[in-house]
């Protein structure tokens, strides 16, 4: 499906320290990101690349991530429910089913 928004659970790579340490100082609790994107298909082979943004009616896309399959735990597909009026507060977010 074009344009399929997405939010992406996945492990990211990360340093587990500041500065020389010893092996027991190393942090071992993993680093989990969520990100969310449209998907941009057959871009990069055992990567899912997501664009954080994009024109409308367009194929230009910005904050682009290509992450390996390999890291990946899980993937929902996210669905509008209704289109929310911008308001002088900003926009107001409601929760999804994903």
């Amino acid at each position: 499906m074009k344009h399929q928004l997405v939010q992406i659970i996945w492990h990211d790579a990360h340093s587990v320290c500041e500065t020389w340490t010893t092996k027991g100082e190393i942090d071992v609790s993993p680093c989990i990101v969520s990100s969310v994107g449209w998907v941009l298909e057959s871009i990069k082979a055992d990567h899912v690349v997501i664009a954080q943004s994009r024109i409308l009616d367009d194929d230009h896309y910005d904050h682009v991530l290509a992450i390996p399959t390999g890291m990946i735990k899980q993937i929902n597909r996210l669905k509008a429910t209704r289109v929310l009026p911008v308001g002088d507060d900003g926009f107001q977010v409601e929760s999804t089913d994903h």
